[in-house]
């Protein structure tokens, strides 16, 4: 790679040996095409025969890519371009509705296409790609919810206290009768006000959630910091996905987070990614207790 400034600046997040790149973004990779051929799945099965011939069309040749991806790397980027087709597919379809986290899904795909994991450069540039997009994501992420103004004062914790699971898991952030008032709101426009006196931890907590996503992303970037912050920053995810329950961002953003780890953390990764998406079938199925999640 040229010693450009540009690539002294992108060299920062690097600190791998480079017998390592390969095999970790092969894990990352595999991980990610089990949760997105997953999330097609699981999407499906509480309105099997509902969706349409369309989707089961997608469920169809994301399932093939998926196996194609995962059982023959000689297929690699075959696989992915047709994940992706399948994506802008359902991007188009779904539009406005589709989740933000689809847009992360079909980004990464074509950072597969294009990207050969084979050549020693390009896999390099593929890993800073996405270690960059994690770092993005998270740090924008603190300046949306600073921008808008939402959280600084609590209001969107607030309004979502709505939801049975917000309720359940941060009602003791609120006084009850401010709680009771806040169930009550059906989310109408008109309604409200979504502010509260005397609920210092709500305002800690949605303060604390912005303040640390902005530092975190900063100290992902530095070998020096990036010990300390990538457990800091899993936790972070943790928390905001036990309350928010959108698991599949959270399992996509967990994996590129984890790129960021010491030696070849991805592998075993790769296996807890696959346990936890069992965990999420067996919920669907009715083998387990169900679990709210999107």
């Amino acid at each position: 790679m040229h010693d450009t400034p540009g690539a002294r600046i992108a060299a920062r997040v690097d600190g791998d040996e480079a017998e390592v790149r390969a095999r970790r973004l092969r894990a990352f990779e595999q991980a990610f095409v089990l949760i997105v051929v997953a999330e097609y799945w699981l999407r499906a099965l509480p309105k099997w025969g509902m969706l349409g011939w369309h989707y089961d069309v997608l469920l169809g040749v994301s399932t093939v890519a998926g196996v194609a991806i995962l059982a023959a790397p000689w297929l690699r980027r075959a696989g992915f371009a047709l994940l992706a087709a399948v994506h802008l597919v359902l991007l188009w379809t779904e539009f406005p509705s589709s989740g933000n986290h689809a847009y992360l899904e079909l980004y990464i795909c074509l950072l597969a296409i294009l990207l050969r994991r084979d050549d020693p450069d390009e896999a390099l540039l593929e890993l800073r790609a996405l270690r960059w997009l994690a770092v993005i994501i998270l740090f924008w992420s603190g300046v949306q919810k600073l921008a808008h103004g939402h959280w600084v004062n609590g209001e969107y914790l607030i309004f979502s206290l709505g939801s049975e699971t917000y309720r359940t898991l941060l009602g003791w952030t609120l006084p009850a009768d401010e709680l009771a008032r806040i169930a009550a709101l059906s989310g109408q426009v008109g309604e409200g006000p979504y502010r509260v006196v005397g609920a210092p931890p709500l305002l800690g907590l949605a303060n604390a959630t912005w303040l640390a996503e902005i530092a975190l992303a900063p100290a992902l970037v530095w070998r020096r910091t990036r010990a300390l912050a990538l457990p800091l920053a899993l936790l972070l995810l943790a928390g905001i996905e036990v309350v928010a329950r959108e698991v599949f961002f959270g399992l996509v953003f967990a994996s590129l987070l984890l790129l960021f780890a010491h030696g070849d953390r991805q592998s075993t990764a790769r296996w807890l990614v696959a346990a936890a998406l069992v965990v999420l079938a067996l919920s669907r199925l009715g083998v387990l207790p169900e679990v709210t999640y999107y």
